[in-house]
């Protein structure tokens, strides 16, 4: 028997892993890398100054709703993922239902613009800000995400790595979001969407290893 299958085989038993504990684990780590995220994003550039304002605009609302579904969705995959004989592929598609929800509602802004504005819609003085804070906000996160993996039992290192940068990409975005002034769903698709791919990628690049048995 190879030994990656004797690891799987032996981390499938019943007591394989304490009851309870990687889910505590797991939503430790999330509040704890969301709690950071804040914070960082508090000192570092600020809540919006319009946030009185924006509090009461729906535009804002369902840029928050879909980043904190995203957030939900992500981390239970991400605590899936250490459970070792649990289906993951389901979990896994119900990350995408956030950005699909964004995808209807840019197609639904987009028709309903004049064709002279739609490109305003994606558009933002901040996209770098953007491309680059949400990695950075993502930082905390990943760590708080890495040490709860690692006290379950991930038998695939590189879709462990990438559910934490999924979980963690979330959270940044999520902390983000409410600093940043543009709230159109096309903006939030496409350049939120961008630094999240970035913050998967470079996950799953630096954190596998830390991820095998």
């Amino acid at each position: 028997m190879k030994t990656d299958d004797l690891i799987t085989l032996l981390a499938r038993q019943p007591d394989a892993l304490p009851k309870g504990r990687p889910l505590r684990d797991t939503a430790l780590a999330a509040f704890a890398g969301l709690l950071a995220a804040f914070v960082l994003m508090a000192a570092v550039l600020g809540p919006r100054p319009d946030v009185v304002d924006a509090l009461a605009a729906p535009l804002f609302w369902q840029k928050a709703g879909a980043l904190a579904l995203l957030v939900a969705l992500a981390t239970v995959a991400a605590h899936r993922v250490g459970l070792p004989g649990r289906p993951l592929r389901s979990t896994e598609r119900l990350r995408w239902a956030a950005p699909l929800w964004l995808a209807v509602a840019t197609v639904v802004t987009v028709v309903s613009a004049p064709a002279g504005e739609r490109l305003a819609l994606f558009h933002s003085p901040t996209i770098l800000v953007c491309l680059t804070m949400v990695p950075l906000l993502s930082v905390l996160p990943a760590a708080a995400m890495l040490w709860a993996l690692r006290r379950a039992a991930p038998t695939e290192p590189a879709r462990a790595a990438r559910a934490v940068g999924w979980a963690a990409g979330a959270i940044g975005a999520f902390a983000y979001a409410f600093h940043c002034q543009a709230d159109q769903p096309g903006y939030v698709l496409v350049w939120y969407g961008l630094a999240l791919v970035a913050t998967v990628t470079l996950t799953r690049a630096t954190a596998t290893r830390w991820l095998r048995w």
